[in-house]
């Protein structure tokens, strides 16, 4: 069985968006990613990775939800130190 490409991206792109400041382009590039790889997995039964595009997802989303609750805190941090 052939994994799928899209699959590996989609983890490769969401395990990175954590290792850089600014990820969130990265992390909805893993989110989509995967959602194609999810797609192709289930039009094509010779491709696997089904696994691998759905921790993809997760951890884009959740790099968006920590940036969400993160940003207020950098937010008022830097005010502090600006002020």
């Amino acid at each position: 069985m052939k994994k799928s490409e899209f699959a590996i991206v989609s983890l490769v792109l969401g395990l990175i968006s954590f290792l850089q400041l600014f990820g969130a382009e990265k992390a909805l590039a893993a989110i989509a990613f995967g959602v194609l790889a999810l797609w192709q997995i289930k039009t094509n039964p010779q491709t696997s990775g089904r696994w691998l595009a759905v921790l993809g997802i997760a951890l884009g989303i959740l790099y968006i939800i920590v940036t969400l609750i993160m940003l207020p805190q950098l937010i008022k941090m830097v005010g502090r130190l600006a002020g």
